[in-house]
């Protein structure tokens, strides 16, 4: 991807024949088999003679495969390449965490399935000498187009709406609930902003964001709430015998159960992301700059903080910012719950989290304290409307003169 230009993907739900659906599963397991015979050759070749396999190598390497023997060349080449890619990306992550000297290597391990089959879209050389990449999409009129598959041909594919810029890679994906098609599509990046409005935000279990105008948004609590029913499906799932026809009904149950669950969260934070931005009208949007796979580590809120999706939150927040061209940051979290809007002064008795007002006493300020949490999160990004320095000091921006001076 070129530096001034950014990543969009489009879904959309695919609908193969039983006769498609069969090849693309023969397809999976031979992509599978790839990925675990390039896997191995790495680990061989440093074990026996610590020489060092590059996805170069192992490309020329595809295509010897391929020259000699059927097996490979009945298979799309592009799905090949994007494997071995694969592979590559897998071990160039293991050597980064190695030098960051992490905890978990996580050295590449060989794959029991594979769920997704991704080919790179090649470009083609116009008449008039410019080179463009291939749609892949065959617009029919009706109500389902025809997506171009390697050696398999047309597909039929929803497209509730078209997608933009230049498609780059295509990604066909078996979930529990049925066959998506990702098209990856590069866009030139959006123009910031001069931001006019900003707000706080401060994320919750009890409400799941409150700004810093004093509005709520309420904690959808999806896997609460289809809690009993999963336990139900577990129950159903341990009662079968292993590997029977009932046993494999009853996990796609499970399966399903637990798709529906994941796209409510992301449906839900996907929107709440974008009405901060647009409904709201906010051209700064700031936040705490959580860490909640440390948060997770309490046993009495783990449940809490992965059902609420911060991590998820967040992401789509930056991403809505950077499509949009408007402006997301995050500061430290440290004593934002427990320090004065107002006054500025720190409570010497630690807030609990039953406590859902924040009283300062001294200066006897009483607000709700994700409220007061949200203030000082915005506070302490005071000059974000003046576009230079997000990170400010939190007594600075207490200033009234400096306040007027970074709003101004």
């Amino acid at each position: 991807m070129c530096d001034d230009r950014m990543k969009i993907t489009f879904k959309f739900r695919t609908k193969p024949t039983k006769t498609e659906e069969q090849w693309l599963f023969a397809e999976l397991r031979h992509q599978k088999q790839l990925q675990n015979y390039m896997l191995q050759m790495r680990n061989q070749m440093w074990e026996y003679g610590s020489v060092s396999v590059s996805m170069y190598d192992q490309i020329d390497h595809l295509k010897d495969l391929r020259a000699a023997t059927s097996h490979y060349s009945e298979h799309p080449q592009d799905m090949q390449v994007s494997t071995i890619k694969r592979v590559n990306a897998a071990h160039e992550h293991f050597r980064r965490r190695c030098k960051e000297r992490a905890e978990k290597k996580g050295y590449p391990k060989f794959r029991r399935s594979v769920r997704s089959l991704s080919w790179s879209l090649r470009k083609h050389k116009l008449k008039s000498g410019e080179r463009v990449r291939q749609n892949p999409i065959r617009e029919t009129g009706k109500r389902h187009n025809m997506l171009k598959v390697p050696k398999l041909g047309e597909v039929k594919i929803r497209q509730h709406r078209p997608f933009i810029g230049d498609p780059k890679e295509v990604t066909l994906k078996k979930t529990a609930r049925g066959w998506y098609c990702f098209i990856v599509c590069e866009v030139p990046d959006s123009l910031k902003c001069v931001p006019k409005s900003a707000c706080g935000v401060d994320v919750g279990t009890h409400d799941f964001l409150t700004t810093s105008e004093g509005e709520k948004v309420p904690n959808p609590r999806f896997y609460r709430h289809a809690e009993r029913k999963l336990v139900k499906l577990h129950r159903d799932l341990s009662r079968k015998q292993y590997r029977s026809k009932r046993w494999y009904k009853a996990k796609d149950a499970l399966a399903k159960q637990a798709d529906i669950v994941a796209c409510q969260r992301l449906d839900f934070i996907a929107k709440t992301a974008y009405k901060l931005f647009h409904h709201r009208e906010f051209d700064a949007v700031v936040t705490e700059e959580l860490k909640p796979s440390n948060m997770v580590k309490n046993r009495y809120l783990a449940k809490s903080i992965s059902d609420a999706s911060w991590g998820m939150f967040f992401d789509w927040c930056d991403w809505v910012a950077k499509r949009d061209g408007k402006h997301f940051q995050q500061v430290p979290p440290h004593n934002t719950s427990q320090t004065c809007s107002e006054c500025c002064q720190r409570l010497r008795i630690k807030l609990k989290l039953s406590e859902r007002v924040f009283h300062c006493r001294s200066c006897g300020f009483k607000l709700d304290r994700d409220h007061n949490a949200a203030l000082n999160i915005l506070h302490r990004a005071a000059c974000a409307l003046r576009g230079e320095v997000w990170d400010t000091i939190l007594y600075e921006t207490r200033n009234p003169l400096l306040q007027r001076a970074c709003w101004s």
